[in-house]
Order: C-alpha cells, then structure tokens, then sequence
C-alpha cells in the first residue's frame, strides 16, 4: 500500500511555489525567458549552448545577451541567468513561464503579455486621475486582455501540447488543470499586491484606482473578492501581532507600557492603512482592527499610569486610541478612562490648595483655567471634576455647631451629588439661628463626613452680598458724610483685594495654558 503525501498534493506545492515567485512587478521580470534571452520552445540542446555563451561571456565581462522580447534594463548579472537557466531544469516552472511569456505567434496572447507588462513596469496607478483617465484606462485594457485570454481555451490547448512535446512525467495534464485554476487567481492577487502597497504608503485613495480596474475587468467578483480578503489577512496578522507584544509589555513591564503604546501606534499605522484602503474605511474587519489597536493602547496607557502614577503620558496615548477607536464599547471605555486620567491631571494642578484645606481656591482656580483654555476637552474635564464634588479636603472632624442665644454656627443645606447616599451641605454663620455668611460646604453622608468641598455659586455670591451688609451695619455708628466715606472706602478695599486675586488667578490660569 502506498504512503506519504498524495501526488496532486505535491504539484499544488510546487506550483504555488513557482508563482510566488512571479508577484507582484516580479511577474515579468523574473521570467526564465526573459533572462535567458532563450523562445519559449528552446531545446535542451538550444538551452545548453546559450548556457554556454552567457558563461562565456561572464568571464569575458560582457553582460549577457539582451532578451529579444522586453529587454530588461538595467541588464541581469551573471547571477541570475545561471538561476535562470537552471530553473529550467523544472518542467512544472517552465510551463508556467512559458504560458506568461510570448510564444511569437503574435496573438492575443502575446499581445496581452506585451501590454500587461508595460502597464506593470511602467507609469505606477497611484497618483492623482486626470480626465478620461487615460493611464487607468491603459491598465484596464492590459488586465482585461490577460482575464479574456484566461477565459479561452487556446491557451490551455497550448498548455496541453507543451505537456506532451516536454515529455516529463512530472509534468501532466493535472498539472494544467491546476494551473487553469490557479493562473486568474495569481493575476488578480498580482495587482491586489500592488494595490495593499499602495495603500500601505500613500493611503486608501493610492488603492482605489488599482481596486477599480479589477471591479470593471471581467474576472470573477467571487474569484476578486476572495482574493481581496485574503490580501488583507497580512496586514491584519502584523496588526494582531503587534497588538499581542504591547499587550505582554503592558502586563508584565508597565513601566514600559507608555514607550510599548507609542511604537504599537508606529508599528500599525501602515497596516490600517492597508486594511481600510483594501476594504474600505467602515468595512466590518476595518473596524475590529482599529479597535483592537485602540484597546491595546488604552491598555498600555492604565498600565503606565498605575505604574508611575503620571497622567500626561497616559492621556496622550488614550488621545490617539480614541482616534482609533470605532465601536461604541471600545469608545466608551476609552472615555471612562480619559475621564479619570484627566480628572487626575487636573486634581493634580490644585493638590496643595485642597490639602491645605482651601477648595475654594482651588475652583476659583479651575474655573480661571477653563475660562482661558480653548481646548474643549479640557474645558469638560474641569466641568466634570467641578461637578462631582472631587475637590475636596482630608476629613478632618466634624465642623464646630453651636450657639450662645442663636448666635454661633451650624450646617444647613442638603445639596444632592453625583455620589448615591451623599450630600453637600453649607456650613454657616447664624444670627438669632438664622444663617447669615457661609463659610464653608462638606461632602457627608448620613453617618460620617468626607471632606470640604468649594461652596455652590449662589453660596459665593450670598456670601459678598452679607459681606456689603456687614459693611453697611459697621459704618451706621459714623455720622452721615463720613458713613459714606468709610463705605466706600471698604468697598474699595475689597474690590482691590477681588481686583488682586483675579489677577492671580488669571496669570496662573495664562500659565496652565502656555504649558
């Protein structure tokens, strides 16, 4: 009984192998016949006499002799017609360089030879179209002629009859019935190379132009489609690749994760390119793999900034992924986690104020900062940590409550928060336990108090207005004309102490800004 690998098994690896060899702009320029200057019909005798010359000529330092059809320039070294010339030595290779090369019959295959290789070695379709788009329409004509002639019968009736005049049993029938299978496939995969590299490169509009001349040619939409997705599987598998090395780095090295976030960002721009330029910018496996790089870099960026405990590098990773990010979960946690970051950045800006237990101070601040910025994402992050109460101090006991006939302090107030089960309530003043100047807001719950928190807007401006009836009840023991004096003299004290203090703060907001 016999064993081992089954025999058509064996030509489909080596044709495969031999057409590997021919992709791309390589499909004519590496072609046997064409370094060797040898007719497709050459004999052993005929090859082995130009053999002979070539390496005649070597030693003599001429260049070999110059093909007679599509000379190359510049011409091959001596190198590669010997490789040439031994490649000859494979039936299964020469069949196929026979069949992509002209047979001097002058036919429409010879012609669509001649065309398809001008169009490949000549003018790239990538740059901008012109009107009439007379270079497209040349590419369009030389991969049209090739999908006519492949759809014939006379090519492979010729196939058929270089089989029996070789005479090599490794070569069969099956061999062209398999090359029939193969040979459309491998010229469509031709310029799909061609379009990823210009995708690669230039971008999804370098692509467009190549994808098009396939679309309007009359090879198979299945056969161009299959053949499109399988093009793209390399760019996909570099991007998953490259996503599955930040992803170790982000776990096991997170000091690490920031530079591993950046190159990942390096390492797959051109990639997406390819992916979206081939499929397009909204196609289903576009999406996953922006996501994918985008949930990486988030990755890497909470991986860093646990690490070390440093915002901005995070941020700016989380910026870029955001950019990437498509679908709406990808998109969300990557909001979620520039929300925090970012309220963490912006805390950090007013850590002292806030331990020193000035939260006032520290929002006066914030809110000049926002007021100066143009950056709208900026401008939110502030909003968010003004609203939810993340200023604050280390608790540090309950405030003083108490009274001698009403007059004393006490908490009022249960301002509602982002935070389930907490309030804000205001801590004030009280005259006759009627509660006249706030002098402070706290973060609480029923049992137990979190902190001071920057009192509400219309805290702060009840607060100015009892300081000028406070003013007005001091000045009432001056007579008349004085009384007005001192008034506006301690208004005029005040508004320069405001006047001071906004100064400050917009300098330092100007600063925040510059930086």
């Amino acid at each position: 009984m016999r064993t081992g690998t089954p025999e058509g098994a064996v030509q489909d690896d080596e044709l495969d192998e031999v057409l590997r060899g021919l992709g791309g702009t390589r499909l004519y320029r590496n072609n046997v016949f064409r370094l060797t200057a040898l007719p497709v019909t050459a004999s052993p005798t005929q090859i082995r006499r130009r053999r002979e010359e070539a390496a005649l000529l070597a030693q003599l330092g001429t260049p070999p002799a110059a093909s007679d059809e599509l000379p190359l320039a510049p011409a091959p070294d001596w190198d590669a017609v010997d490789a040439a010339f031994e490649s000859l030595r494979s039936p299964v290779l020469r069949l196929v360089h026979e069949l992509l090369w002209p047979w001097g019959a002058e036919d429409d295959h010879d012609s669509a030879v001649r065309r398809h290789c001008a169009v490949l070695e000549g003018e790239p379709l990538t740059g901008p179209e012109v009107p009439g788009d007379p270079l497209g329409q040349r590419w369009l004509a030389a991969v049209e002629a090739w999908a006519q002639v492949l759809s014939g019968e006379r090519i492979w009736d010729r196939a058929r009859q270089r089989v029996r005049e070789i005479d090599d049993p490794r070569l069969t029938t099956g061999t062209v019935r398999r090359l029939r299978d193969r040979l459309p496939r491998h010229l469509v995969d031709v310029h799909l190379a061609l379009a990823a590299a210009a995708a690669e490169e230039l971008g999804g509009d370098a692509a467009d132009r190549h994808l098009r001349v396939l679309d309007d040619s009359s090879f198979d939409d299945d056969l161009v489609d299959a053949a499109l997705r399988d093009a793209v599987r390399p760019a996909e598998e570099r991007v998953r690749a490259a996503c599955e090395t930040a992803d170790r780095i982000a776990e096991t090295a997170p000091r690490d994760a920031a530079e591993a976030g950046h190159a990942l960002l390096e390492r797959t721009a051109a990639p997406l390119r390819t992916i979206a330029g081939l499929l397009s910018a909204d196609h289903p496996v576009t999406t996953a793999a922006h996501d994918e790089v985008a949930r990486s870099v988030n990755l890497c960026a909470v991986a860093h900034h646990n690490d070390s405990g440093a915002c901005d590098p995070a941020l700016d990773l989380l910026r870029s992924a955001r950019e990437l990010a498509r679908e709406r979960t990808a998109i969300e946690l990557i909001d979620q986690n520039t929300a925090v970051l970012g309220g963490k950045e912006i805390l950090g800006e007013v850590d002292e104020l806030c331990a020193a237990g000035k939260v006032d101070a520290a929002a006066d601040r914030l809110r000049a900062w926002r007021g100066r910025t143009d950056d709208e994402a900026l401008r939110r992050r502030i909003d968010a940590v003004l609203a939810d109460q993340a200023l604050r101090t280390p608790p540090n006991g309950m405030p003083f409550q108490g009274s001698v006939f009403g007059w004393g302090a006490y908490l009022y107030g249960a301002r509602a928060t982002t935070e389930p089960g907490t309030y804000v309530t205001t801590h004030y003043l009280t005259a006759l336990f009627i509660p006249v100047f706030p002098m402070a807001a706290y973060l609480r719950d029923a049992d137990y108090l979190y902190g001071k928190v920057p009192l509400s807007r219309a805290a702060r401006w009840w607060r100015l207005v009892a300081a000028l009836l406070l003013a007005l009840a001091l000045v009432q023991p001056f007579p008349s004309a004085p009384r007005l004096l001192v008034f506006l003299a301690v208004v005029a004290g005040g508004a320069a102490v405001l006047g001071l203090r906004r100064y400050r703060l917009t300098a330092w907001a100007a600063a925040r800004v510059d930086t």
